[in-house]
């Protein structure tokens, strides 16, 4: 993982930042469950922090809770390598694309103050950015379904502009240029732009600026004493963010904060974002039905259902439900879900990009819930066993999933991201290093080849078709 790369800039969770679950092995993997514990100890849960990084590197900030008790708090790793800091509980880092259910949890607040309806043409409150004659709602920007691009896939822009002060209407200027990519409706394809948008619209609705909104309604509300919008004032506790090269870790480039804005510019503690959480599904601030639509999968204009609600993204997790979100910025990444079965929450801030977070909070997940973990089995595995599977797999209308081999390594590649590293287990399956995920490829009974994607601890796989 880089930060700097392409995917990284997504700031979200999406596949484009690596996914590292599982499931149940096939015949073909090695499984060695572990010893399931009903109720881990605390030296338990730290144990896995301290076997996936190390003391004198930047770390991760931990918590986990259930039915409002925390389980467990924990930290690993240094906040500021320059001083030598530790991480603790009061830490404070950058939580990336989580921001955006904060975003979306302030556009219900005002569809139930009457401020708004998530189903108002934008150009209601941004009159003049184009849609290219496309009715586009608020809840398109909220489902990313709108069709308008995500300026964080414009290189240029990103490597010369984020660095600069910029007013948001300027932002949404620069936003501007770049064409629609879909009508809307049509299709889920992540968005930061649009989360910009609603950051506009919450400001016209409210008469406030996004940055008072959520701090007075939500932060200041809700007592989250650690967690605001990030700009150059003196932050307690706050820590560094860092990136790792060949030669070493360095710090994290500079981005101002007026690009990512209402798509990631908040900063907090996993102590507040349990605040948080546990008051967002309760109904503490705001009405369960609203919530409740948050948390459902939105239908698209083919009647088929995205797993993205607003701002939080719905996916199976073994025999249960995750609502999750990933969170991606400069020296920092975060993961965190919540399991509403049994009302289990977990979220992992990391203060560098060689961190995965996601893997870290589904060890942390499968402990608590007393899930087996299991472990994988590396074949050698020749090009020309390799080559029927090769090749471009559809995911769907405007996703193919791609396997590469190339200079006797083998990769996975999706549409938008980066080659990622595989490691065969068999001729037709194969793994991701460092993770859970995989990918089993056979035959269905039209003689088609299958990509089985293997995620989320779910039994149950994504499906691919060779084309």
């Amino acid at each position: 993982l880089h930060v700097r790369s392409r995917r990284q800039r997504q700031m979200c969770i999406r596949d484009r930042i690596k996914p590292f679950y599982a499931s149940c092995l096939l015949a073909l993997l090695l499984l060695t469950p572990s010893l399931v514990i009903a109720n881990p100890t605390a030296s338990q849960y730290q144990e896995i922090l301290n076997e996936s990084l190390f003391e004198n590197e930047p770390g991760v900030s931990v918590i986990i809770s259930k039915n409002g008790k925390v389980l467990f708090k924990g930290t690993r790793g240094l906040a500021n390598l320059e001083h030598n800091i530790a991480l603790n509980e009061q830490s404070v880092l950058r939580l990336g694309s989580i921001s955006k259910q904060f975003t979306a949890a302030a556009i219900m607040m005002l569809q139930e103050q009457g401020k708004l309806a998530v189903t108002d043409d934008i150009h209601k409150y941004v009159a003049s950015f184009p849609t290219e004659g496309n009715l586009v709602t608020i809840e398109n920007l909220l489902t990313h379904t709108s069709g308008i691009a995500n300026y964080t896939d414009d290189d240029d822009l990103f490597d010369k502009e984020i660095q600069v002060p910029i007013s948001v209407d300027d932002t949404l200027k620069r936003f501007a240029k770049h064409p629609m990519v879909f009508e809307p409706g049509e299709a889920m394809a992540y968005s930061n732009t649009g989360y910009s948008l609603l950051g506009k619209i919450i400001e016209v609705a409210s008469g406030q600026s996004y940055k008072d909104f959520i701090e007075q309604n939500i932060f200041k509300k809700l007592g989250m004493t650690q967690s605001s919008y990030e700009g150059q004032e003196i932050v307690a506790h706050r820590a560094a963010g860092y990136e790792q090269t060949e030669q070493g870790f360095i710090n994290t480039s500079y981005i101002n904060m007026d690009w990512p804005y209402a798509a990631g510019a908040l900063i907090s503690t996993p102590t507040d974002l349990n605040i948080w959480f546990s008051a967002l599904s309760s109904g503490k601030l705001i009405s369960k039905a609203s919530y409740e639509k948050m948390v459902s999968p939105f239908k698209l204009n083919d009647g088929s259902f995205s797993s993205y609600g607003y701002g939080l993204i719905i996916k199976p997790l073994n025999e249960y439900t995750v609502i999750k979100h990933t969170g991606g910025i400069n020296g920092f990444l975060a993961h965190a879900r919540y399991i509403p079965e049994q009302k289990l929450y977990v979220a992992v801030l990391a203060n560098s990009n060689h961190i995965n977070p996601i893997f870290i909070n589904e060890k942390l997940t499968a402990k608590a819930l007393g899930i087996a973990l299991p472990e994988f089995k590396k074949a050698d595995v020749t090009a020309q066993q390799l080559a029927p599977v090769l090749g471009d797999y559809r995911i769907d209308k405007n996703t193919l999933r791609s396997l590469i081999f190339e200079n006797d390594v083998l990769y996975s590649k999706r549409t938008g991201g980066d080659k990622t590293k595989l490691i065969t287990m068999s001729k037709n399956s194969f793994y991701y290093p460092n993770s859970n995920n995989y990918l089993v490829i056979e035959k269905d009974s039209q003689g088609q080849l299958v990509m089985k994607y293997f995620s989320g601890l779910s039994t149950t796989p994504t499906e691919a078709i060779k084309i």
